[in-house]
């Protein structure tokens, strides 16, 4: 059933004829698993308004938007951002709280959680009871299976079991994923990956996230604690990254890395400047061909390429999507990047991997943790 629902939300509207052929299912097979997906108003159908041959026009398959409304919440630096979607996956209303912690408490999570969901809610006029699921995307080391976060570097403590935290306020069905695998899920259900069984996505902001998609399901390892991209080691003994290890990818690409020589490497008086407004100028300058901002973001695409590479000789997807927010000053990494995959992944007979930029802006999240919710749903409904 899981299949045959995924498939009709792939195509957006399909016939039980194309499901049949494409899952390679016997339509006997098919109409019965419609048949439990009508009755459990998952999906709707109606003529479609053509025909392809003589005889009635088919009949066609779609999701019901109006099935199940979910809800989905991104911790970032500084806010909880949080969507409401439809059955469709499509956004119905979002809501923001600010903080102003470096790291917050679980106490913080669980009050910014709902001042953000409620804001959201207030926009689509609906309560809180109305929402049949929540995904919460966290950056950090997270056990999928118990919604457990190891830790993370915007959590102030640790272990904390995130999911136990928002059961507190929520009467729905929690799911809790490290931030990248939301990209990735938006990518999947949404985004460049729809027509992709094997591809990988990877998130450039705070930290440096990976998500892989093996025959069209996320690959998570046996806790969820896998595809930790951004602490793979491109330097024994290297840079100190958040973590406490050293040499990790993200302690040379993501954001805390690159603040780390901002202050040193710009020109003029920075000392007022917040966070984002040095990224920003450290970018500015390197455009402008300062060499030490420059050198900076030379050393980035290196490190960054090499660990593309190594995701390319390990997987050999058939796409990679560069996605998140240090995305957006590419050129500044592309030709390093370049550079090293030539010289370090390994091409047989082929072209190199397609890679691909894609920016999505903040409705990245917003989509993949409604995504995120959607998917636990549907898993559960095809349980029956």
């Amino acid at each position: 059933m899981a299949r045959v629902l995924r498939e009709v939300r792939l195509r957006r509207e399909t016939s039980r004829v194309n499901l049949s052929a494409v899952l390679n299912l016997s339509p006997a097979t098919v109409t019965a698993v419609i048949g439990d997906l009508l009755e459990q108003e998952l999906i709707v159908e109606k003529r479609a308004a053509t025909s392809p041959g003589r005889g009635r026009p088919q009949m066609m398959l779609s999701l019901n938007a109006d099935a199940r409304r979910v809800a989905g919440a991104k911790l970032n630096d500084g806010s909880i951002t949080t969507a409401i979607l439809d059955f469709k996956g499509e956004i119905i209303s979002e809501g923001v709280a600010p903080f102003s912690e470096r790291k917050i408490s679980g106490d913080t999570l669980k009050a910014k959680v709902d001042e953000a969901l409620d804001t959201a809610l207030a926009a689509a006029n609906l309560r809180q009871d109305q929402i049949d699921a929540f995904g919460m995307g966290v950056p950090g080391f997270i056990e999928t299976q118990t919604g457990m976060c190891h830790w993370s570097p915007l959590l102030a403590e640790g272990p904390m079991n995130v999911r136990a935290i928002l059961q507190q306020r929520l009467n729905c069905p929690i799911f809790v994923d490290n931030d990248a695998n939301l990209a990735t899920l938006a990518e999947l259900w949404f985004g460049l990956g729809r027509e992709e069984s094997d591809f990988l996505v990877v998130t450039v902001e705070h930290g440096v996230g990976l998500g892989v998609v093996i025959d069209g399901r996320i690959f998570r390892g046996g806790r969820g604690l896998g595809a930790e991209f951004g602490h793979t080691k491109v330097q024994i003994d290297g840079a100190l990254c958040r973590c406490g290890q050293r040499g990790c990818l993200e302690a040379y690409v993501a954001d805390f890395a690159l603040l780390r020589e901002a202050g040193a490497a710009l020109t003029g008086d920075v000392s007022a400047l917040g966070a984002s407004e040095l990224l920003d100028q450290l970018a500015v300058e390197a455009l402008e061909g300062i060499e030490i901002p420059a050198s900076i973001y030379r050393r980035a695409g290196r490190m960054l390429g090499l660990g593309l590479a190594n995701l390319i000789n390990l997987f050999d997807p058939a796409l990679i999507v560069l996605a998140g927010e240090r995305i957006r000053n590419h050129q500044l990494l592309e030709t390093e990047i370049e550079k090293t995959l030539k010289a370090n992944a390994i091409s047989v007979d082929r072209l190199q991997t397609p890679i691909t930029v894609h920016r999505w802006g903040d409705g990245l999240w917003a989509r993949g943790a409604g995504a995120l919710a959607l998917d636990g749903l549907m898993e559960m409904a095809t349980d029956r």
